[in-house]
């Protein structure tokens, strides 16, 4: 090798390491932003898990559901943002002081999880530390699917949904609608779930003209097929109880049995 190939060589070589440098500072920083975004570690604000009751059929209480509130100025509280940045840590600090307040009955208790959370590393120890503080209760772990989830994280997701249930949790999927993209967002983990949850706002018409892709007896003959629980949500009315008994939904929630209720001022129990 010449003197000029050598240098040609190293000046390559200098390059491509430059390259490698810059590249590496720009993912740290991005990563460190991504991290440092963490909207629900900050403490400032305040968290608090209300409770819903659900029903039978008769109207007996069959279970729970933690839905988490951020608290306002104006003593209102309303669904937080970017609910993905909550550490379990935290869930786990909130919850509790919720589990104080529930019934020592062998119902459900469901938890609604964001999908980075369920692969976190934390996941493992939240179910097994869930399980043990409800006791005789039961514990369904739920999340809303999206078509935007990576598709190269599945297999964890689904590996950890599947220890978890060999400790004892169920696993359900919130909020399926009339969309087909809710449909191709849980076939891939549909062996896994034990209930899915419909809400009838997703199935209300504002107009009688417009198309729905899936209906409500769709989701009920596919829970059906595959030996899953299916929960019907949003029921505020008369009519919408009806329909549930026209289905023969078992498993019901909303306005009409009782509205998310902070467990501070205590909550109706039947």
């Amino acid at each position: 090798m010449s003197l000029g190939q050598l240098e040609s060589y190293l000046l390559w070589a200098t390059a491509v390491m430059a390259v490698v440098v810059i590249l590496t500072i720009l993912i740290y920083y991005w990563y460190s932003r991504k991290n440092s975004n963490n909207y629900l570690e900050n403490d400032d604000l305040e968290l608090r898990y209300f409770i819903q009751k659900q029903v039978d059929y008769r109207g007996q209480t069959t279970g729970y559901e933690c839905l988490l509130r951020q608290h306002h100025a104006d003593g209102t509280w309303s669904l937080p943002q970017k609910l993905d940045s909550l550490p379990l840590q935290r869930v786990i600090f909130l919850l509790t002081d919720t589990f104080k307040s529930l019934p020592e009955e062998p119902i459900t208790l469901s938890i609604n999880l964001e999908f980075d959370q369920i692969l976190s590393p934390d996941f493992h120890y939240f179910v097994r530390w869930a399980l043990a503080r409800i006791s005789p209760m039961k514990l369904a772990v739920e999340y809303t699917a999206s078509v935007n989830q990576p598709r190269h994280k599945r297999w964890l997701f689904r590996r950890r949904i599947r220890e978890a249930r060999a400790y004892g949790m169920q696993f359900g999927i919130d909020n399926v609608g009339a969309s087909l993209n809710n449909l191709k967002s849980i076939e891939w983990i549909l062996p896994e779930v034990d209930s899915l949850k419909c809400s009838m706002r997703s199935f209300r018409k504002t107009d009688p003209d417009e198309w729905l892709d899936l209906n409500l007896q769709f989701w009920n003959r596919l829970s059906q097929r595959n030996h899953i629980e299916l929960i019907l949500m949003g029921i505020e009315d008369a009519s919408d109880q009806r329909l549930a008994d026209q289905l023969k939904i078992q498993t019901r929630q909303g306005y009409l049995f009782a509205r998310p209720t902070n467990p501070k001022r205590g909550y109706d129990h039947e």
